[in-house]
């Protein structure tokens, strides 16, 4: 198997991101900045209702608006059913986006409104109208191991209690769409704000009828994507079939409303959870009844979680409602099952008068391996070790000690895992110029995370130079097979290859210029930018390109066991104050301790824990999707209503790397996803150590903190 340098002079150290400058200072074009020449703005129309069935659409006043050229109807009169608030109905192109909306707000739509159910709350009634053709709710196959009932009453200690969190929504820099521009009749491109060059692609090939090979996407940057923009989707497609009818390029992009609205979510998650221990804190049974909605599509989650029980079982209901479908968000399901279970471990810590942090490590399962032979618990415990030196957690009181007056601070903790795997089936090419130059291709992309950092410094460290003489050519549909940018799988997808390119093309060029110095390629090294025989410098590395005459050497590197892994994990520690009669809760201090496999650039691995960290803390502090039960439309599509944090929320982070040589021979592993799981959990259990008082339903709002004091009578 292959292996990664056992001292590497690049990777590992920080590096900054090669396009950093460009983003910081403006000069880089997302794709909503594309602006090709002639260009026409696309508008979508959108359903007002959540549920209802389109009887007529007419276009006629809208075709001859000023500046109008073209319009497209995308729902079918009499057959399209509508589903929730935003649904496409039709698509107009004109000559500024003004006239684009305005020509949108002339289409005229006849429907026949039908009952809706848009929270689960309203869908789970027993008077529920049935909105959908298979009923609202759909219960999933239980799950049971052991003897649960059983055990739960044979239990020491036990704890009853219904944890929530709920819907939120995708709310990228940069929102959905592309800009699609015809090259003649059969060939299209198309500037797309993606995770995925090769899917879009793929979705304009299908829904155009056009070959792949006269499809090309382009993403040489793009403002965000967290598990949403895999596809062209309804909008991009649309933009495609307006630009062909008006024989001029389209730009279309969802506004604000519409991103809340369609573009995805991460589902809702609500369980009562029955938990039981012995008295010495080792638990014996978990009896879990759950439910969730992420719109169409229902919801699920993983429950137990992190923590073995041998006797449990769990029976959960998938709930349908008339809103926006669910997208996977940022490690799919996890931070739902990490926020219920460790409410849970915590307050049945609690009750058993144990500190929690003890508690948890005395359920981690003793023999947990992992890829590459490393002990799971072992790992954990180290990191708990040290996150609770960091966050001085010898500070830690029992509910109800933490201040006498009215503000209170709290401390909090939660553990997470993640798989982070690779794909073996994607490729990168390198080509080494006569004049030295070094270019990396592959339809891979950047979503912010660093990949095309990553994959410079992986073939500078092999070819002796600096990350700045590689150019990384990523972001374009026509290079070899890249992967999409999700699940934590695209560096450890695209490292290996990476390095497997880089060392074919250093071999292949050892081979063409050892003659020429009287020795064989494997006396050549290359260091610091020059050539090395039997490690005496003979010449600089433009010297040696030089040699290759007017041919340059392009080689496609592929897959390498040994290079990736999978399965990684973390703790989260918080402190936080609450006011206990505002209900205001301020964050402090979060730590974040997170073990990975090798890091291949320190400085782009600790901004994916800070990311994960704060939108962590903003779904345990601020985000909720807030639906009108009567009228079926969300009453907060915007950035006003929809809170997120500012620069003032946002406390002291730290970060660090549990990075062992222990760890770093498993190879790469994803990172992207894991940071964001653990922390509204730790968050929350750090409100409910101030108050005395677990506040059941996420975010921690001033809301939700009130009530829960007002239920247990401290308000």
């Amino acid at each position: 198997m292959a292996s990664w340098p056992e001292t590497p002079r690049l990777i590992g150290t920080k590096i900054t991101r090669i396009d950093g400058m460009a983003k910081a200072s403006g000069r880089a074009k997302y794709p909503s900045d594309i602006r090709p020449k002639d260009l026409l703005f696309g508008v979508m129309l959108t359903s007002p209702h959540a549920s209802a069935v389109v009887k007529s659409v007419d276009v006629e006043a809208a075709k001859k608006m000023p500046g109008v050229k073209a319009v497209l109807i995308v729902a079918t009169p009499g057959e399209s059913k509508i589903f929730y608030q935003g649904q496409e109905i039709a698509a107009v192109a004109a000559e500024t986006e003004e006239k684009a909306r305005d020509a949108a707000r002339a289409i005229k739509v006849e429907y026949e409104i039908q009952p809706h159910v848009v929270t689960e709350r309203q869908a789970m009634a027993e008077d529920a109208p049935k909105a959908f053709p298979g009923g609202n709710t759909r219960p999933s196959r239980a799950q049971s191991r052991g003897k649960p009932e059983e055990a739960m009453e044979k239990s020491d200690v036990t704890i009853e209690g219904t944890y929530g969190v709920p819907v939120i929504t995708h709310v990228c820099l940069e929102s959905h769409g592309l800009t699609a521009e015809w090259k003649g009749k059969d060939a299209i491109v198309a500037y797309a704000s993606t995770q995925s060059v090769s899917g879009v692609a793929k979705d304009l090939v299908d829904n155009l009828g056009l070959k792949a090979a006269d499809v090309t996407v382009l993403t040489e940057v793009m403002g965000g994507g967290f598990g949403s923009k895999f596809g062209a989707d309804v909008w991009g497609v649309a933009a495609a079939k307006l630009a062909k009818e008006a024989g001029r390029p389209v730009w279309m992009f969802l506004d604000r409303a519409q991103e809340h609205l369609i573009a995805g979510n991460r589902p809702s998650a609500t369980a009562h959870v029955k938990l039981g221990a012995t008295k010495d804190g080792k638990l014996t049974a978990l009896i879990a009844e759950s439910h969730g909605t992420g719109g169409r599509g229902g919801s699920n989650f993983p429950l137990p979680y992190v923590y073995e029980v041998e006797n449990r079982s769990r029976a959960h209901t998938e709930v349908f409602v008339n809103c926006g479908g669910a997208r996977a968000m940022r490690a799919p399901g996890h931070p739902q099952g990490c926020a219920i279970m460790e409410a849970a471990m915590d307050d049945l810590a609690d009750k058993l008068g144990m500190n929690p942090l003890e508690f948890r490590l005395k359920n981690l399962g003793e023999t947990d391996m992992v890829a590459g032979g490393v002990n799971r618990t072992e790992i954990y415990r180290a990191e708990v070790a040290r996150g609770a030196e960091l966050i001085g957690w010898d500070r830690w009181k029992p509910r109800g000690q933490n201040g006498k007056g009215p503000i209170k601070t709290g401390l909090g903790m939660a553990l997470h895992q993640w798989g982070g795997g690779g794909a073996q089936d994607k490729q990168v090419s390198c080509v080494i110029n006569p004049d030295g130059s070094v270019e990396l291709r592959s339809a891979t992309q950047d979503i912010g995370t660093g990949a095309r950092t990553i994959l410079a410094i992986i073939a500078a460290e092999v070819l002796g130079l600096e990350v700045a003489d590689i150019k990384s050519n990523i972001g374009n549909s026509t290079f070899p097979p890249g992967q999409s940018s999700g699940g934590s799988t695209t560096t450890p997808s695209m490292a290996p290859p990476c390095f497997d390119a880089a060392l074919k093309a250093r071999d292949e060029l050892f081979k063409k210029i050892a003659p020429g110095l009287e020795a064989a390629p494997g006396d050549l090294t290359l260091k610091g930018g020059k050539v090395l025989v039997n490690g005496e410098e003979k010449m600089t590395w433009e010297q040696a390109c030089r040699r290759l005459g007017f041919m340059p050497i392009s080689v496609t590197g592929v897959f390498s066991p040994g290079l990736s892994s999978t399965g990684v994990g973390g703790c989260q520690f918080a402190e936080v104050t609450v006011d206990s009669e505002t209900g205001v809760v301020r964050l402090k201090k979060i730590v974040a301790v997170q073990d990975t496999g090798l890091i291949l650039d320190m400085l782009t691995w600790r901004s994916q824990i800070y990311g994960g960290v704060i939108g962590g803390l903003n779904y345990a502090m601020f985000e909720e999707r807030i639906m009108d039960e009567s009228t079926g439309v969300m009453l907060n599509p915007d950035m006003e209503l929809y809170k997120l944090a500012g620069a003032t929320d946002i406390p002291e982070i730290i970060v660090e790397a549990y990075d062992t040589p222990e760890m770093r021979k498993r190879g790469v592993i994803g990172v992207g996803e894991p940071p964001t799981i653990s922390t509204a959990a730790a968050i929350g259990n750090a409100v409910a150590n101030a108050l005395g008082v677990r506040v059941p339903q996420w975010p921690m709002s001033p809301l939700n903190v009130l009530n829960a004091l007002a239920k247990e009578g401290k308000a």
